[in-house]
């Protein structure tokens, strides 16, 4: 089987390359009349290094590349750090380092392993025929070459996806990247084997070693990324005008713009990416790499995606044999498709975050930086399902234990046995949109609140005899959901979910209008400040006001604290803190009610149930992401943030309602396991086939139990 492959980069090689380990014939047809040094610096961390290697192409990258051993992040103006990290556990926990070197040499290495008859310079792809049995190409020289398949390897601007789709414009981030090379020895040796980040307003500036110190060319890039109106120019191949580049990095700290004066030249790029496709090809025609996903370069996994690409591909087409290409081009897209929208969200949002502006956004990442180091010392979780995928044993799995991975790790199937409960899987599941996920906690607070208001829409409306206030409880603002008909009826003060991170108490109303309805009285929802923005113990002290603000304004009243997911947490944390002040009159709540409470913001392992990784909201990356944004500089292990590790000792009675497929069902179970041993009267309450925080789904059977549960839960510890 022949197969033409249009574009001679990193994907259009590597795919060469494994479709000759598979036994076919592969043709490149790369337009520029030679290899040459263009480019600059590029990455490639465990994942891409496995594809090299299972290529045979290796050997030479090895040799010329720098090994990466720490990470570092810095403020663009004043060079103070904000994270640092070993690189060290994580090239034991994946088996390789992370090297970056020159997209030369990677060439170099890749062609290498290729023999020259496989390439062809100076061919460009300006047409191609699909029939029924083979693919015409046409060069711009007038030439046809045939072929079984075809494969558009030709990157950003791909002509073959144009000639299959029409032409599609790219999305421009408004970022543009000046990329440069300083020769090693001009560079101090305090940035020795390490990739240096800048963070400044609507600006960044990566640096990084591309040749180890004992190469004769060894050099460092130098990559400073700014507001595409600060320049004039936009061509991988054209060199700026330094002096824009100066200007637009004018405030940076000195020991920047000291490296920015050792820069003899810079290319300029404009940084564009593409939304997913839904298709990548007909019957004989597919994508690969950039044509097929061409996303920012700020996750450092363009040229891995395409490595990883040429793998699947060329063992798709050997499992399928001959005459069955059609199905092992949908095999191939059907498999990668998942992983590199992924990516492209990844490498959005790490954009966005780089290129931060707003002071309070600022201090946001940063903190959120410091907490992703605090929790995970080995390296960013979120990175893991980068990291420690082997794209080769991927590639090598058959269509049948594939389809079985993706239901139970990357795209989770629904595994709800009842009707109802599998729409709520499904709600969860399509709670965000990619585009919330690429906008950062920004966007997946926006998307949160829509997801809730169209939960809110489908739900019973609270009935016009419970009015709807807003009050300030000491300056926390909060909503009142009904009437105090007397000055003894109960009060629900009712914390909502969202990770920390989202929600509103006006998102919150209705299940808090539901809970002071089962109580026969009234709730309050505290608009407790969110995270990361404000990390604790910003909404523990917002909590603690509206609860003191309740015992003087209504001292005959009975308290219930209630709160479902990062509620639940924060409720067991105000109750430990009433607690532990010894409040003068006594006025500890009459109870605690949780549904779902994430309240160990340390994360252990046994304290994450088997749905960890493919809970539809809250997975494991989730949680650890979520609780980065609420710890900051905050001890994990301490007992108001993470109450399932105090001592419970003395809180008032306990009610405990979690679902037991969820992820934080363990931790459910051990709080009400921990408070039981601690003399804490409880009642634990799983629900099976449901979700997390089903409380919040009134079409769930369960729904209706759990509330009714909690009205006989109040009624008993009141009267007690």
């Amino acid at each position: 089987m022949r197969v033409i492959i249009a574009g001679g980069g990193t994907g259009g090689l590597a795919a060469a390359i494994a479709l000759r380990k598979a036994g076919l014939e592969p043709l490149v047809l790369e337009q520029a009349p030679a290899f040459t040094a263009i480019g600059a610096g590029l990455g490639l961390y465990a994942n891409a290094m496995k594809a090299l290697t299972y290529l045979g192409a290796d050997a030479y990258w090895r040799q010329t590349a720098a090994r990466i051993d720490v990470s570092e992040q810095r403020g663009l103006g004043d060079d103070e750090r904000i994270t640092a990290s070993s690189l060290q556990p994580r090239a034991v926990k994946y088996s390789e380092p992370y090297y970056c070197g020159h997209r030369a040499d990677l060439m170099t290495s890749l062609l290498m392993a290729l023999p020259p008859e496989c390439v062809r310079t100076g061919s460009r792809v300006v047409a191609f025929e699909e029939t029924a049995t083979d693919v015409r190409v046409e060069l711009a020289s007038g030439e046809e070459v045939r072929g079984d398949l075809l494969v558009g390897a030709d990157g950003l601007r791909s002509a073959t996806r144009t000639l299959l789709m029409g032409e599609r414009e790219a999305r421009f981030t408004g970022v543009v990247v000046w990329r440069g090379l300083i020769p090693r020895e001009k560079v101090p040796l305090r940035y020795d084997a390490k990739i240096m980040a800048w963070f400044g307003p609507k600006r960044h500036v990566l640096l990084y070693p591309l040749r180890p110190d004992r190469h004769p060319d060894s050099v460092y890039s130098l990559s400073a990324f700014v507001p595409a109106t600060e320049v004039n120019r936009e061509s991988w191949t054209a060199s700026g005008d330094l002096a824009d580049l100066h200007a637009s990095l004018a405030d940076a700290c000195p020991a920047l713009r000291d490296l920015l004066a050792l820069m003899d030249a810079a290319l300029i790029t404009g940084i564009y990416f593409r939304d997913p496709l839904e298709t990548w090809g007909t019957d004989r025609v597919t994508l690969l790499g950039d044509a097929a996903h061409p996303a920012p370069p700020s996750a450092g996994q363009g040229a891995g995606m395409a490595l990883e690409d040429a793998v699947m591909l060329a063992a798709c087409l050997h499992r399928a044999g001959a005459g069955n290409e059609r199905a092992a081009l949908r095999e191939y897209a059907f498999r990668r498709q998942p992983r590199t929208t992924r990516m492209l969200e990844s490498s959005r949002v790490n954009l966005r975050n780089s290129q931060t502006s707003d002071p309070v956004q600022v201090r946001a990442r940063n903190g959120y930086y410091r907490g992703l180091e605090r929790l995970s010392p080995a390296g960013p979780p979120m990175q893991e399902w980068l990291l420690a995928h082997d794209p080769v044993a991927a590639a090598l799995r058959s269509t049948a234990e594939f389809e079985e991975f993706e239901r139970k790790v990357v795209r989770p199937g629904n595994p709800m046995l009842r009707p109802e409960s599998r729409r709520a899987f499904d709600r969860w599941r399509t709670a965000l949109t990619g585009e919330h996920r690429s906008a950062g906690w920004l966007g997946e607070r926006r998307g949160y609140a829509e997801f809730l208001q169209r939960t809110l829409d489908s739900a019973s409306p609270i009935e016009p005899t419970e009015p709807i206030a807003s009050v300030s409880c000491d300056g926390t603002p909060a909503r009142q959901v009904g009437r105090p008909l007397r000055d003894d009826a109960p009060v629900v003060l009712h914390l909502h979910g969202g990770g920390y991170t989202m929600g509103s108490a006006e998102l919150a109303t209705p299940l808090a209008g539901r809970l002071a309805e089962a109580v026969g009285g009234w709730s309050l929802v505290p608009d407790y400040r969110l995270a990361p923005e404000h990390p604790f113990p910003a909404a523990l002290d917002d909590v603690l006001a509206a609860y003191r603000w309740l015992t003087r304004e209504y001292p005959k009243a009975p308290i219930l604290l209630s709160g479902e997911c990062a509620g639940g947490g924060l409720a067991l944390s105000l109750a430990l803190a009433l607690r532990d002040a010894g409040e003068s009159d006594g006025r500890l709540p009459a109870g605690i009610h949780v549904v779902s409470p994430f309240c160990d913001l340390a994360l252990s392992l046994d304290h994450l149930g088997p749905a960890a990784d493919s809970d539809p909201w809250l997975n494991r990356i989730a949680l650890i992401q979520l609780a980065a944004c609420y710890l900051h500089d905050a001890d994990p292990a301490q007992a108001l943030v993470s109450p399932l590790r105090a001592d419970l000792s003395g809180l008032p009675p306990l009610l405990v309602q979690a679902a037991e497929p969820e992820a934080l069902f363990p931790s459910a179970e051990r709080l009400a396991d921990r408070a039981r041993s601690a003399g804490v009267p409880v009642t634990f309450s799983p629900v099976a086939d449901s979700v997390h925080s089903f409380i919040l789904f009134d079409f769930l059977p369960e729904t209706d139990r759990a509330l009714a549960e909690f009205a006989a839960f109040a009624h008993a510890v009141r009267t007690d």
